[in-house]
């Protein structure tokens, strides 16, 4: 008896143990070696992953060990089936890991111009420090395409370069901002714009101009090709249509702030003869050269620098189903479209992982379920972390995280939908990470009971209006979701058009609570586009450009968003449990004047704002009635009402502290409590996490200096 328990142990334990195996890859190794010691790593990642399917390795906890240098993808690192022990793709002992989708490029192949026709088309301070190269010389074929990208467009680009980790753009004009259209011969619906400059007499002989710009709306951008440029007329005719057509421009950047005109504002690039400062390139398809004015310190090349371009379209891929993945302390980097992606996958974790220089989003998990992005460094992108997941009908959390990143110039190339968070479904939570400077908005959220908390977002919107920093709209059914514990601040309107906000429920979107939150210097801190249900609470507004809350009536002037609405709400089971129970208002809203805003409800919010006396702006007539917005206890204070705003201390003091003993509300949330808890990014490059703590004294409230 004992020896047949033995042998039936012996036959069982394999099936419930794993044993760990380390995989070593180095770009000095050989896919012909064994890839399983440090002294014989294989070459590529591919040839690592080929090796997860093995006998000896297969159905254990296996670590892939990136050994420093650049590792040069060949093509999309792509996995196609789930593992059943966790797999993790890491630098090795915290080494410098760079895994690229392109090609280093010596900087000794790049010359100095000296072609006369390239020289005289450009511009003269340019002449003598654009650089060339011949891209065939180079072993590059593949320039991609250009093509259309703005307006929520899934972008893959066309061959770019980066040097020294920084990329470079298409040459374009102006360099900054943009250029006004002052007519529209053709209508609306037409291809054929005017303009104002003599710049364009330099357009004359360009191969391939494009331009790109917010040509209706100044939430919509677009780029389109160039067909067209008539000199004399001052005008441009487009190869194709603009996504809601053209109209005239009011950009005017001394009078932004007072111009309510939406787009009709644009910009002309991938353009040789606009070739004129560091950092701007281009590349003649015709022959393959590639020119650029290098964005170094001395403003040439040395063989110290890392040129590479960008060749190969996602950098990582899985398919549907895949699991138990794992991708930490690296840089990833140089790809046309994304850069870690794949839909319903389960258990995967981005970690300490710095994403940047892609085409796209630099993460983007649709339908999947328990993925963590976390502590990562994703910038020069187009397009943050995108996350979505969960059963909606039948309200099942997707138990997806992204926290603890720092999201920073998120998109490079084209402005709307390239947003630094986009979360969908149904649970998931956005929390402690650091997102600021895009061109339009920081976090866009769709679904249910989702949770955003203790992130610091700034400085969003800025080459767009009727934006939102955090932002979502047009849905009934999305019901649940918290935002609380955030620091907003710096969303103006910097463009023409409407005024933009920090938190904006757009087209009737409803049942969102918003509290604990610090506003600061926004147009308008919050926005409620006829809404209902949302609560609006002990949050801390200061010093709006206009003021504190804007709320309107859209429902009940028009119903364009009427049919969207309740189609939406037709697709879930909202009279039925578990909705039913969770979202008692939503079951019986069809007998509730569905397309007023009602129950909306602000109070106990502090608040200091120049404009005036009132938290509250209505935009439109008849919508100050209780039913409406039930507004009450907010607290007009002072700047001597906070600690230090200078500082970003916004804790209650004086006459606020006063208030906020006798109604129990809460003391402000500390901006050191916000934004990513540990430090971000690859080990190699990490860098301490900055502390804002107050140094100032402030006046007593009998006026006396405390300190």
């Amino acid at each position: 008896m004992t020896w047949v328990v033995a042998v039936c142990l012996g036959l069982l334990l394999p099936l419930g143990h794993s044993k760990t195996v380390h995989i070593y890859v180095s770009p000095k190794g050989s896919d012909g070696n064994s890839g399983l010691d440090a002294s014989h790593p294989v070459a590529t990642l591919d040839k690592a992953r080929q090796l997860l399917d093995s006998s000896g390795i297969k159905d254990n906890t296996v670590y892939v060990e990136l050994m420093g240098g650049y590792h040069n993808l060949q093509s999309t690192l792509h996995f196609t089936h789930p593992y059943s022990q966790p797999v993790t793709f890491r630098a090795y002992q915290d080494q410098e890991v760079h895994v690229t989708g392109g090609k280093q490029i010596s900087a000794h192949m790049f010359t100095h111009v000296t072609d006369s026709n390239v020289l005289n088309m450009l511009p003269p301070n340019s002449r003598s420090k654009v650089m060339q190269l011949h891209l065939p010389s180079a072993g590059v074929t593949d320039y991609g395409k250009m093509s259309n990208f703005g307006f929520y467009r899934s972008r893959i680009s066309w061959l770019e370069i980066f040097i020294n980790g920084e990329p470079s753009r298409l040459a374009q004009y102006p360099n900054e901002k943009f250029l006004n259209v002052d007519s529209v011969p053709g209508g609306r619906r037409g291809k054929v714009f005017t303009y104002s400059t003599s710049e364009d007499s330099r357009w004359v002989h360009e191969k391939e101009p494009w331009a790109y710009g917010f040509w209706y709306w100044s939430w919509a951008d677009d780029a389109a090709s160039i067909s067209h440029i008539d000199t004399h007329k001052h005008q441009i005719t487009l190869a194709t249509d603009t996504h809601y057509g053209l109209r005239v421009g009011h950009y005017n950047p001394a009078h932004l702030a007072y111009a309510d005109n939406q787009g009709g504002y644009f910009r002309v690039f991938n353009m040789l003869s606009e070739l004129d400062q560091p950092g701007e390139y281009y590349m003649d398809r015709s022959n393959g050269n590639l020119y650029i004015w290098p964005n170094t310190r001395t403003g040439t090349l040395a063989s110290s620098d890392i040129i590479t371009v960008s060749l190969i379209n996602d950098c990582i891929s899985m398919d549907q189903g895949v699991g138990n993945l794992n991708f930490e302390g690296f840089t990833l980097e140089a790809c046309r479209h994304e850069g870690i992606t794949g839909s319903n996958l389960h258990n995967i974790n981005v970690q300490n992982m710095e994403i940047k220089n892609m085409g796209s989003y630099g993460v983007h998990f649709p339908g999947s379920s328990h993925v963590t992005v976390s502590q990562c460094d994703v910038h020069y992108t187009n397009g943050g972390v995108s996350v979505s997941g969960g059963d909606r009908k039948k309200l099942t959390p997707s138990g997806n995280v992204v926290e603890d990143n720092h999201i920073w110039k998120f998109a490079r190339v084209g402005g709307v939908g390239y947003n630094a968070v986009s979360i969908g479904g149904v649970g998931n939570v956005v929390r402690y990470n650091h997102l600021h400077d895009g061109q339009y908005t920081g976090l866009m959220w769709g679904g249910n009971d989702n949770i955003m908390e203790y992130n610091h977002i700034h400085h969003m919107c800025a080459n767009s209006t009727d934006c939102g920093a955090v932002h979502s709209g047009r849905d009934w059914a999305a019901r649940g979701n918290v935002i609380r514990y955030n620091y907003i601040h710096n969303v103006v309107k910097n463009m023409p058009g409407a005024e933009n906000r920090g938190i904006m429920l757009d087209d009737q979107y409803s049942s969102v609570t918003i509290e604990h939150n610090v506003f600061y210097q926004n147009q308008y801190h919050v926005n409620i586009g006829g809404g209902r249900d949302n609560i609006i609470r002990y949050n801390v507004f200061y010093d709006a450009v206009n003021y504190p809350i804007n709320v309107d009536g859209r429902g009940l002037n028009h119903n364009s968003n009427q049919a969207t609405l309740f189609n939406t709400i037709q697709s879930y089971p909202y009279t039925s449990k578990p909705w039913s129970d969770k979202y008692p208002k939503l079951a019986s809203i069809k007998s509730n004047q569905p397309m007023a805003p009602m129950g909306n409800q602000i109070y106990d919010n502090a608040y200091y704002n120049k404009r005036g006396p009132n938290v509250v702006e209505y935009h439109g007539s008849g919508l100050d009635k209780k039913e409406y917005f039930d507004i009450h206890d907010n607290f007009r204070a002072n700047p001597a009402d906070f600690w230090s705003p200078r500082e970003y201390d916004f804790r209650f003091r004086c006459s606020a502290d006063s208030w906020a003993r006798l109604k129990s509300v809460p003391q402000p949330i500390d901006i050191d409590a916000v934004g990513p808890r540990q430090p971000t990014g690859p080990r190699y490059r990490q860098k301490a996490i900055p502390q804002h703590h107050s140094t100032s004294h402030p006046a007593s409230c009998d006026g006396s200096i405390i300190g």
